[in-house]
């Protein structure tokens, strides 16, 4: 496999932000592994509660402020593939569609990172989803923008489903200078990655929905919530297989840190 070179300011980004992304997978998809098996208390838990968790750690604040780091870089890294168009994308509707869920993406990563510098300064922990749902729905046209919401998640849906069946996830790779173990181990990572994504983007969209309907913002859950209702509507072993993918995702996501050719 070829690394990157991080000599320039956009791989820096790339590389510290998905570095960052991966991390959170991995705890998310861990800790909800272990809730299953049994070696964690409680439910399986969303971003915000494994930031809180992490605070208590030795060092845990550091621990923090460099986590949010990379979740701002990986905010601007986001921003700068929506706005020069590094992926090619195109200024047709399905390339602004796409250029558009970058930003959108990246906007939602730069909340956590807020929200996780916030618990190291000692301000209020405010700045959650929910909380954000029921400023938007204070708006005129509030309804119609949360309804939008519902169908960027619908769109992202199909996005994680699109990349995990037809594996253009491998394109970010040179697959041809991967050993063959290294290449499989790759695309199945992917697409158990991207196929428990699609799960969790369905449920996201149908707690915005609830809002909608409800006209209640406390309607919404985050990840943690998804979690939660996939384990208390499918049972614990297909919150396993989420849990797994997602962990697998977040690993994926470190390998695209290293090893990803960037334009």
């Amino acid at each position: 496999m070829t690394k990157i070179a991080t000599t320039d300011w956009q791989h820096q980004l790339y590389f510290w932000g998905h570095l960052a992304k991966g991390s959170v997978y991995l705890m998310v998809g861990g800790l909800a592994l272990a809730t299953v098996i049994g070696q964690a208390s409680g439910g399986p838990e969303g971003p915000q509660k494994i930031v809180r968790y992490l605070q208590d750690k030795p060092f845990g604040n550091v621990i923090l402020v460099i986590l949010a780091l990379g979740l701002f870089s990986y905010c601007a890294w986001r921003w700068y593939k929506a706005l020069t168009d590094e992926a090619n994308e195109g200024t047709d509707r399905e390339g602004i569609m796409h250029r558009t869920s970058y930003a959108m993406s990246g906007t939602m990563y730069g909340l956590l990172g807020t929200y996780t510098l916030t618990l190291v300064i000692g301000g209020g922990t405010e700045g959650n989803k929910q909380t954000l749902l029921v400023e938007l729905m204070q708006q005129p046209f509030g309804i119609v923008a949360v309804g939008i919401l519902a169908l960027a998640a619908l769109y992202a849906a199909y996005r994680q489903y699109d990349r995990a069946v037809n594996e253009t996830f491998m394109d970010d790779l040179k697959t041809d200078e991967m050993k063959k173990e290294e290449r499989e181990t790759y695309r199945w990572m992917g697409k158990l990655g991207y196929g428990s994504r699609v799960i969790v983007y369905l449920v996201v969209t149908y707690f915005l929905v609830k809002v909608i309907l409800a006209q209640d913002a406390s309607q919404y859950q985050g990840l943690g919530g998804v979690l939660q209702l996939i384990s208390q509507g499918a049972g614990s072993i297909f919150l396993a297989i989420i849990s797994l993918g997602l962990f697998l995702y977040g690993a994926f996501v470190l390998v695209k840190a290293r090893y990803r050719e960037l334009s």
